[in-house]
């Protein structure tokens, strides 16, 4: 499966067939089908930090703490429906793939992987902004996260948007008792997810959730108010006054409501027109180690004997102390 994909006519016209075909677009933000955080544990430099309230905004009080150290998420606390506390510590981190990058997406300034002040930009780099994309799933750094700055030429303007970004493939799929914990920087924007299959294509009844929707008419909303949790920490650079929120919802979000049925999910393809800055992890009060895996990210069986095999040479070709 290619990472780049040149969008066309006849392709625009089944995206947004695709798209169509969704039973609604879900609204994911704080009190509308999220679940409610209630303390978040980060490490920094090796320290854990327990937040039992979340940073208040800047302007009430300092400015966020910013820099490269990363800031690692340990675990989340939640209440979700009849569960007075649910402990998610283990995280979906051990693989992942981004695959059909838009050419609106490579062609574009102002779009890239910012992993802890080492910037890695989508125009005319595909193949190494979909790595960098798919590394940002892969740990629970706050500091590791994709952003749309600026973003020249603009995406078109919509809150349901026709044209999808990219698909991100996880390695392991996340079961309907699993969650989503999805970080944007400011807590002021918007973006759309669908849930995959495991062929890579849309659930095609599933819902469509807008995360930190609806896209306001302006286009961007207020700081801290549409993701759940202020964290505090915020990147170096120019956006050192913006820190990370954070959102949690259930996977059984995607299927919810009258004959809706799906799951698994081994992937979400992304639609980001309001310039969201984000990172998405699975997250579960259980292991991801017995979930299904996805055999669109699991290497090729050839790929993987040249690995076997070229580390088997590694290892015979390195000489023995006399």
């Amino acid at each position: 499966m290619s990472v780049f994909r040149k969008i066309t006519p006849w392709l625009l016209l089944g995206l947004s067939s695709s798209l169509a075909q969704a039973v609604t677009f879900l609204d994911v933000n704080p009190g509308t089908n999220n679940a409610t955080i209630t303390q978040v544990v980060l490490t920094v430099n090796g320290i854990d930090q327990t937040q039992n309230a979340e940073a208040p905004a800047h302007g009430i009080a300092p400015l966020p703490s910013s820099g490269t150290t990363p800031v690692l998420v340990k675990s989340i606390r939640i209440t979700d429906g009849v569960q007075v506390a649910l402990n998610l510590t283990f995280f979906n981190t051990s693989g992942a793939k981004v695959v059909n990058v838009g050419s609106h997406i490579t062609g574009a300034n102002g779009i890239g992987v910012n992993d802890n002040g080492t910037i890695t930009v989508s125009k005319s780099n595909a193949l190494a902004y979909a790595d960098a994309l798919a590394g940002t799933t892969l740990d629970t750094d706050l500091r590791n996260f994709s952003f749309h700055d600026l973003v020249t030429p603009s995406p078109l303007p919509g809150p349901s948007s026709s044209v999808a970004d990219l698909d991100l493939l996880f390695l392991r799929s996340v079961q309907m008792n699993d969650y989503f914990m999805v970080s944007e920087r400011w807590g002021n924007s918007t973006f759309n997810v669908t849930a995959l299959m495991e062929n890579g294509q849309p659930y095609p009844t599933a819902n469509v959730l807008r995360l930190g929707g609806p896209r306001p008419a302006t286009g961007f909303g207020d700081p801290y108010l549409s993701f759940d949790w202020n964290t505090g920490y915020a990147p170096a650079g120019q956006f050192a006054d913006q820190a990370q929120t954070l959102t949690v919802f259930s996977a059984k979000k995607f299927f919810e409501g009258p004959g809706i049925q799906g799951g698994p999910i081994f992937g979400l393809r992304i639609d980001n027109d309001s310039e969201a800055d984000i990172k998405i992890v699975g997250i579960s009060a259980s292991t991801f180690a017995d979930n299904e895996q996805n055999s669109q990210v699991i290497p090729e069986p050839s790929t993987l004997l040249l690995t076997i095999a070229g580390a088997l040479w590694f290892v015979g070709s390195r000489k023995r102390p006399a």
